[in-house]
């Protein structure tokens, strides 16, 4: 016995853009995404250095122009040179740099 053919599913059209049709524009996704991102953060632009900002960004030398480049290769994350005996040994010369 052979079954028939379903007859094809037709999608109503609306001459309004729906929700779903906006939503498959890439432009208004990212759009979206990146507002909701900086709306969420942006509080923190006026805010001050707490808890470990200070000794990792403030006063130190490595980030705020106090040490050359090629200084902040040879110090630890927190601005003691590796060799230290009271170092961290938190090598992240990268971070730092964006620090600066």
């Amino acid at each position: 016995m052979r079954r028939r053919p379903l007859p094809p599913v037709r999608e109503e059209v609306s001459n309004s853009k729906s929700w779903r049709t906006l939503c498959e524009s890439e432009w208004a996704v990212y759009t979206l995404v990146a507002s909701v991102g900086a709306l969420t953060y942006a509080n923190s632009l006026n805010g001050e250095f707490v808890h470990d900002d200070i000794p990792a960004i403030v006063s130190n030398s490595d980030v705020n122009g106090g040490n050359n480049v090629l200084q902040v290769f040879k110090n630890d994350f927190w601005g003691t040179p590796m060799s230290d005996h009271n170092s961290h040994k938190s090598y992240r010369p990268l971070t730092t740099l964006s620090f600066r």
